[in-house]
């Protein structure tokens, strides 16, 4: 079995610029996924994909990961890391030469390389793929919209409106993560999407499942690695 890992990795970033290059732990945000996809030895090949030269040259420290340069017309602030994979897979040679395709998000820092081992045992030929989740901090059964002013709840049977507000009470509702999405690359070039066919959902703890967007997001992730102990 032959795995392609694809790690997405722009220059740009709005929300929080230079993202992927920001230290965490004095290490580039991007550089601890580097660090997990070689660790975790599941993946044959992987490819970093970016339109800064300084983010594909930390590629040179691993042996298995490629740096390739990404095209301006999938650079974009809109661009999707899907739209990413599907133009990366559509290459008949990689079709032909792996037989699983994984994506990894650099705005995941705490996954670990056993996180990648454990997610990769869960890919049974019974499945299609596998994808990282973790559950939400506070029950989505009680979300609220406003409408015309108003507050209106956003599920029928809201626990809000039946009285069992009790967090406790009310079933995990789980949420993806970005640690990993992985699929057949035969199942992959029939959907299309990681999210399709039949889907196994590997969990993980809140604190592993930090998502960096913001420089508050940041900010916690620094707190949380200085005082994980």
């Amino acid at each position: 079995m032959k795995t392609l890992a694809i790690i997405p990795a722009r220059g740009g970033s709005k929300r929080l610029k230079k993202k992927n290059l920001r230290p965490l732990g004095g290490t580039p945000l991007v550089q601890h996924t580097l660090d997990a996809v070689a660790k975790s030895g599941c993946v044959d090949r992987a490819i970093l994909s970016s339109d800064d030269s300084e983010i594909l040259a930390l590629a040179d420290q691993y042996p298995t990961i490629d740096p390739i340069p990404r095209p301006a017309d999938l650079s974009g602030d809109t661009v999707t890391a899907l739209e990413l994979v599907n133009n990366i897979v559509s290459d008949s040679t990689i079709q032909e030469e792996y037989d699983v395709i994984a994506l990894l998000l650099p705005t995941a820092p705490f996954r670990k390389p056993e996180h990648i081992i454990e997610g990769f045992k869960l890919l049974t030929e019974e499945v299609d793929g596998v994808v990282s989740l973790t559950s939400y901090e506070f029950p989505p059964q009680l979300s609220v919209v406003i409408e015309d002013d108003l507050v209106k709840s956003v599920f029928d049977d809201c626990p809000l409106i039946t009285g069992n507000t009790r967090s406790q009470d009310q079933s995990p509702i789980y949420r993806p993560n970005g640690a990993f999405y992985i699929q057949w690359m035969k199942k992959f070039l029939n959907n299309r999407n990681f999210w399709k066919g039949k889907v196994r959902g590997y969990v993980m703890e809140r604190l592993d499942s930090v998502d960096i967007d913001t420089e508050m997001d940041l900010a916690y992730a620094e707190f949380l690695l200085t005082n994980r102990s």
